[in-house]
């Protein structure tokens, strides 16, 4: 969620807070501004204000903006992307979830990483992969990213019939080494 979304949520959030409390307060009939009296004379003196009509337009858009933001589909989102490819029997739809699961796969089977998280972005018939992980303190980084990169972009593009455009590896961190304890 976008910052100016939090924001007009929370400018709401204010609003609905005195409403509920002027709803709460005004059945006791309470002297003073929160009387029947003074927000009736309140609401008389809107008349002509366009100040009041300005606030109400700005509330009107923020409501129609937050709606339909809680319609807008992210672009990231790697759920519903897919990937068509075509033999001589047919089309094939390969899911953007599959190639992920096909790149763990290999990097499961990895040992100069740990902890890779995968993102998988498709665009006009071409995958890109990107890698997230942590290296293990006693390696060469460049080579150990670089042997990674080849074998994942080897084992996507037999395993799909897809092109691989790009292998992104990321080192995030450096993992803690392990242990072992006799």
């Amino acid at each position: 969620m976008k910052i100016l979304d939090r924001l007009i949520i929370a400018l709401f959030a204010l609003c609905i807070l005195v409403l509920s409390f002027c709803i709460i307060v005004i059945p006791f009939n309470i002297s003073g501004p929160l009387s029947i009296n003074s927000i009736i004379n309140m609401v008389a003196n809107m008349n002509r204000n366009y100040y009041y009509t300005l606030a109400g337009i700005v509330l009107l858009i923020a409501s129609i903006r937050i709606i339909f933001s809680g319609f807008s589909r992210k672009d990231n989102k790697t759920e519903g992307s897919y990937l068509v490819t075509t033999n001589e029997y047919g089309e094939i739809i390969i899911y953007a979830n599959t190639i992920i699961g096909l790149v763990q796969n290999v990097v499961d089977k990895f040992s100069g990483m740990n902890n890779i998280r995968t993102s998988v972005n498709l665009l006009e018939g071409q995958i890109k992969i990107e890698l997230m992980g942590d290296v293990l303190p006693e390696i060469n980084i460049p080579e150990v990213t670089k042997e990674l990169q080849v074998m994942v972009k080897e084992y996507i593009e037999n395993a799909t019939g897809a092109k691989v455009a790009e292998v992104k590896v990321k080192a995030n961190n450096v993992a803690a080494p392990t242990r072992v304890v006799r």
